[in-house]
């Protein structure tokens, strides 16, 4: 029951939660050529059940044109082996940046009662596929996995997503960096 009632508790919390609102892009730089690096934490796509998936991302100013992003199934430890955007009907897939899936198990550290594992695949893709999903109407996101396929918007017409508003914050810290240039 305490499960039933702890899953229940954190379903509220993240619907009465804003899609506007989680974590800032960060600006770092680079100890090996002091180059800007731009990062966002992935943040949950507009999704209909407990798995869930998401995305962030990183970009580099020694990689101007490329950007890395890290898709992310949360509540599930599951090989990723493919992800795909379709961004206002035009089907982008992505290329692997490493060859394995990052697993997490974070029931181990909270006392919350919930599932808290997730599995994390990075991307590689052209910076101006950022530019495409920030200036989209459509945008869903497919994650192949060793398990299946799932599904969820990124932004659907009215119907946004974390993920979406994350990747403006994205886009704005980039556009911040290269502007320092």
């Amino acid at each position: 029951m305490k499960k039933v009632f702890a899953i229940g508790a954190l379903a509220a919390v993240l619907t009465a939660c804003g899609t506007t609102t989680g974590a800032n892009a960060k600006t770092t730089y680079s100890g090996f050529d002091d180059a800007a690096i731009v990062t966002i934490d992935p943040h949950g796509n507009a999704c209909k059940g407990m798995v869930c998936t998401g995305i962030g991302a990183q970009w580099q100013e020694a990689y101007p044109d490329s950007v890395l992003l890290s898709v992310k199934v949360w509540n599930d430890t599951v090989g990723i082996v493919g992800a795909a955007l379709n961004i206002d009907g035009e089907i982008v897939e992505l290329e692997e940046a490493r060859a394995s899936t990052q697993f997490e198990d974070l029931s181990r550290n909270a006392n919350v009662g919930v599932f808290l594992e997730s599995s994390t695949q990075a991307f590689i893709a052209p910076y101006e596929i950022v530019d495409q999903i920030v200036g989209a109407q459509r945008v869903w996101l497919r994650v192949s996995t060793t398990g299946g396929s799932l599904e969820d918007a990124v932004i659907d017409g009215e119907r946004d997503s974390k993920a979406y508003n994350a990747l403006k914050r994205f886009s704005g810290q980039v556009a911040a960096a290269k502007a320092k240039d």
